[in-house]
């Protein structure tokens, strides 16, 4: 075991960092003195680790559980802590024993430091962030107005007991975003031994080798320690620490904190000041990359809307008089704080292939918009690399098109206030384009100019594409995951459903079929005052109807091909049978969706009155209305193609759209 000594050089004040492997004991050691002690995790680290039956004697401990994330490090967590101790009677001799992530640090310090006016408080990081960054140092907050640390104060604690047994268990995107501030350490580090380390031990370091852990925390406390002793709060020294900082925390506010961890955003927030400030540093540049590269870490940032990024930016901690401040990193160990421009931040574009666009699809039913980190090749070719934010806001905007062939003024109320929001969202992520394709509703209805009107008021460039187009568009999104593989792809939406066929760029087959989840519950499940009418013969003509438009693609039935559905309808069939209390994108993505799954969920919708439908666990009641014809053409689909089964997969037009455009 190491202990690391904290000694304050303006003050008499000192703790110790102690890292180790199962070391958890001493914790006893501060528990003592102590009359009450609130031990603070979350609800991750509570399911690993049993806490309970580690202090099961200890009376005067009580456990605090709070959400996972960095979207609840804010004022509402801290409020119901706040509440409990309250509750339970907490004075001033407390402790505060923070079991966690850097969440669980920062907010555990934030409260120890304004709680009574201070009482004491002891760190037990979990993650490899918080054992190099969060847990030393004594900057303790919380988020605050989308912006990162906003609110907070210097607290330091009474010790800091780091034991590497709870990284066996870490995730590896969490892995790597503690690699992104140790990587950072060695970048600072007044000599080069750290960084050839992380070069020369790689393969260790990311088999999470006990001896190379423990060496590289050791290391970074001690670095970072070196720092802070002299300049606790930040008055000189201790800024070189905010190296990458000043894009990486922008960029985690303006993705509202769910799109990249920390780590992964200071490494992009390194890159940009390199960009920056030594753009003609091309060996300096690519020696950084590589070693971020080496250890899986996406160190390329990304183009963001110039005045939405100094927007965020001109409230980051390090400014004085309006000026934004940077970390110019001039070679290892090298570092000056320097002002940037919004005319130097937009030259830094030049260097950067990654950007935030925005698709939005406007279907029969739904407006969906996703919101995509786009990478453009200097050859042209692009991959969306993630997907920064996805929703879908029912508005029924094809609803009485097959009739009438009209828009109702309703629909396109509702239709332009859902594109309003998206397009106020659009901003706020500081998307650099978007763009809108309008489907079926839009181009069967007659007075489809009066609401492309209205689009082309919030400008918007909206094209009304053909039902082939958009299945080219499903083709293309899900192409770029299955790029090498032979695939046919099935999307069934509000008022057509497409299905494309082939292997990479080569398209075999695409067709837009004019039957949908909206046109057939209009043509066959509401009687003529549009109340819902399901009955088995209903459900028996519909088919055969659904049957007799797609007969022509069971010519595909003897091939070898994954079969692939998209959207809303395949996607509400899994969450219906994983009973999903709200919906999760990721846990349905490349699920299999079985016919027997199928039938069964169908069964369960047509036993239930449409309002009963909405109790349902896993199904939407805006997907409600229209579940059961959605349910009808796969069911078909799969007869004719004979196959029991399909891939489920998020990835559709959206993406396509995005790739496209």
């Amino acid at each position: 075991m190491e202990k690391l000594n904290v000694k304050f050089l303006e003050r008499e004040s000192e703790y110790f960092i102690y890292i180790g492997e199962n070391i958890l004991s001493l914790v006893e050691n501060y528990l003592k003195k102590h009359e009450k002690v609130l031990l603070l995790t979350n609800t991750t680290i509570g399911e690993i680790y049993n806490f309970k039956k580690m202090f099961e004697n200890e009376k005067k401990i009580d456990i605090f559980e709070i959400s996972d994330g960095e979207e609840f490090k804010n004022q509402d967590t801290v409020e119901s802590i706040y509440k409990f101790l309250l509750e339970k009677g907490y004075q001033r001799n407390t402790l505060i024993l923070t079991v966690g992530g850097g969440v669980v640090c920062d907010i555990g310090g934030y409260v120890a430091s304004t709680y009574m006016r201070g009482v004491d408080f002891l760190q037990v990081p979990t993650s490899l962030l918080a054992m190099v960054d969060a847990s030393i140092g004594g900057k303790v907050g919380i988020n605050f107005g989308q912006r990162k640390n906003i609110i907070g104060s210097f607290y330091q604690p009474i010790a800091v007991i780091i034991d590497i047994s709870f990284l066996k268990t870490l995730p590896e995107k969490e892995f790597r975003s503690g690699m992104g501030e140790v990587i950072k350490h060695s970048l600072i580090s007044k000599n080069k031994d750290y960084f050839e380390y992380l070069y020369n031990y790689s393969k260790k370091i990311k088999e999470h080798s006990s001896e190379t852990l423990l060496e590289i925390i050791k290391k970074s406390c001690e670095i970072k320690r070196d720092i802070i002793i002299n300049d606790e709060k930040e008055k000189g020294e201790r800024i070189v620490l905010n190296l990458g900082h000043t894009y990486g925390h922008a960029l985690e506010s303006i993705l509202e904190f769910k799109t990249f961890s920390h780590g992964e955003s200071i490494s992009k927030g390194i890159l940009f000041e390199l960009y920056m400030f030594n753009p003609e540093r091309i060996e300096l540049i690519d020696e950084i990359k590589k070693l971020f590269n080496l250890y899986d870490i996406d160190s390329e940032p990304i183009k963001i809307n110039s005045d939405r990024l100094i927007e965020i930016m001109q409230d980051d901690k390090k400014n004085s008089n309006g000026n934004i401040k940077f970390l110019n990193l001039q070679n290892l160990g090298r570092i000056n704080c320097e002002t940037g421009t919004k005319e130097m931040i937009e030259k830094t574009y030049i260097h950067l292939k990654n950007e935030l666009q925005a698709m939005i699809d406007i279907g029969s039913n739904s407006i969906r918009m996703l919101i995509g980190e786009v990478q453009i090749e200097k050859n042209g070719i692009k991959k969306v690399i993630n997907s920064c934010f996805s929703e879908t806001i029912i508005t029924s905007l094809g609803k009485g098109v097959n009739q009438n062939k009209k828009l109702s003024d309703e629909s396109i109320k509702n239709s332009i206030l859902a594109i309003k929001k998206f397009d106020k969202i659009a901003k706020s992520y500081g998307v650099t384009k978007i763009m809108a394709n309008a489907t079926s509703a839009v181009r069967d209805s007659e007075n489809r100019e009066v609401f492309l009107t209205e689009v082309k008021k919030l400008g918007i460039k909206t094209k009304v594409i053909t039902g082939d187009e958009e299945a080219r568009l499903s083709y293309i999104g899900v192409s770029s995951v299955y790029p090498k593989e032979k695939i046919m792809i099935i999307d069934i939406g509000g008022g057509s459903t497409e299905i494309s066929f082939g292997i990479g760029t080569n398209i075999e087959y695409v067709k837009s079929f004019n039957i949908g989840a909206v046109r057939i519950t209009e043509m066959f499940f509401q009687d003529k005052n549009h109340n819902e009418n399901i009955t088995e013969e209903s459900i028996q003509k519909a088919q055969n109807y659904i049957e007799d438009v797609l007969k022509e693609i069971s010519k595909y039935k003897d091939e070898e091909y994954k079969l692939i559905g998209v959207a809303g309808t395949v996607t509400t069939h899994i969450s219906v049978e994983k009973e999903m209390e709200s919906y999760n994108s990721k846990e349905i993505d490349k699920s299999i969706l079985k016919r027997e799954t199928i039938l069964n969920n169908l069964i369960k919708f047509q036993n239930s009155s449409l309002n009963e439908r909405g109790n349902i666990k896993g199904l939407e009641l805006k997907r409600a209305p229209y579940v059961i014809a959605g349910s009808c053409i796969i069911i078909k689909i799969l007869e004719l193609l004979e196959k029991d089964s399909l891939i489920v997969s998020e990835v559709d037009n959206l993406t396509g759209g995005l790739l496209n455009s």
